[in-house]
């Protein structure tokens, strides 16, 4: 069925207010789960942890950029897509939206709690654009969106496709950062119109594009490695590795939309990486009560190196203790043609908030035991981690602070970035394979 465009002005309000009602049920049963306070004074750091969480639970990767935009943090003209609307339910128990949706109808609207005031405004508004959008385009964007909900026999569920009959590829126009990227593609075989490049493992980052057309572009802000993706509705056709490279390091601010770029005489010294609070004061950025996290990147420097026979240190700093960063979360992170290899830190009284990732998995404090990674930045602490007999083997100042199979078919390692809220400092950067130097820094 088509989306009606000729509604009238109280049944568009209806609609508005019943999807508003829907998202602002999720968001609450969410924040109730998590136990951490009024959301609305969540850090930067906050909501890195929470997309941590959602990642052990479901398995499925969401932004702290994404949730950011679903908690009406950042201006975003859109509404979450249904991937991501699926994902944050299942975090909360349930099966997918629909399941949600049909769970809250049955709920008297009485005990329902009205959101505040700012925020439900900046939903209606959010929600109204949806709805007038929906309206301008039509049914494609109809489509995409409630695909899912669509029932046994629709289009959705009977599209055959073939990937032979398909082509994609990508090319970065630079080694600097901002990059854009240049996309080439053939779907003119479509059974559809709903065609979709899909920039990243974010789901927010998926356009559409011309069934008939075979360029498109995008802007990349920070360097990775990411996982190009060619879409037909929402079946992948064909995919690619995608690695963004940043030219030697490269020091941001995080701010939405976009980063702050460090200047090179910033942060880059003969003996170390670090910011002073002062620069990053002088880029018109508060410390208190909310400080930003500083990111330190190199992508793409030195070959790639597999996880199976490697080793990793350096020495790390969290600078920054005042305001509400008493727990100076920092974090270490390999980047890899999977997923990544990280390790948090934190003060010794906050490991409960601290994650793990390698081999395939996610550990969370909440159920394991990361007192290891609690840590004193009054010195500089020594992080680590190595694969040995099939173990990813994580160290902190020399001693064994957990271990986690290193699992079937390694990845390689392409880069890395060092993550401080506040700010903080990197020295003796070093990485090893088979016993060989492969990258070393200060």
């Amino acid at each position: 069925m088509l989306f009606n465009s000729v509604q009238g002005p109280s049944r568009l309000n209806d609609a508005v207010e019943k999807q508003h009602a829907y998202l602002t049920a999720c968001l609450q049963a969410i924040e109730e789960k998590l136990g951490w306070g009024d959301s609305a004074q969540w850090t930067s750091a906050d909501f890195q942890r929470l997309s941590d969480r959602i990642y052990e639970s479901t398995k499925v990767v969401l932004s702290a950029s994404t949730l950011k935009r679903v908690w009406g943090r950042v201006k975003h003209e859109g509404k979450p897509a249904t991937s991501t609307l699926d994902t944050l339910v299942a975090f909360v128990g349930y099966e997918n939206w629909r399941s949600f949706v049909m769970a809250q109808q049955q709920i008297p609207q009485s005990a329902v709690v009205a959101p505040s005031m700012d925020i439900k405004k900046k939903r209606l508004v959010l929600w109204a654009l949806v709805v007038m959008a929906l309206i301008a385009i039509g049914f494609v964007t109809f489509y995409r969106a409630g695909k899912e909900d669509m029932p046994a026999g629709t289009v959705a569920e009977t599209i055959a496709v073939s990937s032979d009959d398909y082509a994609f590829s990508s090319e970065p126009m630079t080694r600097d950062i901002p990059n854009s990227v240049v996309f080439t593609y053939d779907a003119s075989q479509a059974p559809i119109d709903s065609v979709f490049i899909q920039q990243s493992w974010d789901l927010v980052r998926q356009e559409q594009v011309s069934k008939d057309g075979h360029k498109h572009t995008s802007v990349y802000y920070e360097p990775g490695f990411y996982l190009a993706k060619l879409l037909v509705g929402q079946q992948v056709v064909k995919e690619h590795p995608l690695l963004i490279p940043s030219n030697g390091w490269l020091g941001t601010i995080d701010r939405m939309p976009r980063p702050i770029y460090l200047k090179d005489e910033e942060f880059l010294h003969s003996d170390r990486l670090g910011v002073a609070a002062e620069a990053i004061e002088a880029s018109q950025i508060d410390l208190k009560p909310d400080p930003p996290v500083v990111k330190y990147f190199n992508v793409g420097n030195f070959e790639p190196l597999s996880v199976a026979d490697f080793s990793f240190s350096a020495e790390v700093r969290n600078d920054y203790a005042a305001g509400n960063n008493a727990c100076q979360f920092s974090q270490v992170m390999l980047i890899t043609e999977g997923m990544p290899i990280s390790l948090t830190l934190s003060t010794k009284g906050c490991v409960s908030e601290l994650g793990l990732m390698g081999g395939g998995q996610s550990i969370s404090g909440k159920n394991a035991d990361l007192s290891a990674f609690g840590v004193d930045f009054s010195d500089w602490v020594t992080v680590g981690c190595r694969s040995v007999d099939g173990k990813l083997v994580y160290e902190v100042n020399g001693a064994e602070a957990y271990t986690l199979p290193l699992g079937t078919n390694p990845p390689r390692i392409v880069g890395m970035v060092f993550l401080f809220v506040g700010t903080g400092s990197v020295k003796a950067v070093r990485l090893h394979v088979d016993g060989e130097s492969v990258f070393e820094a200060f």
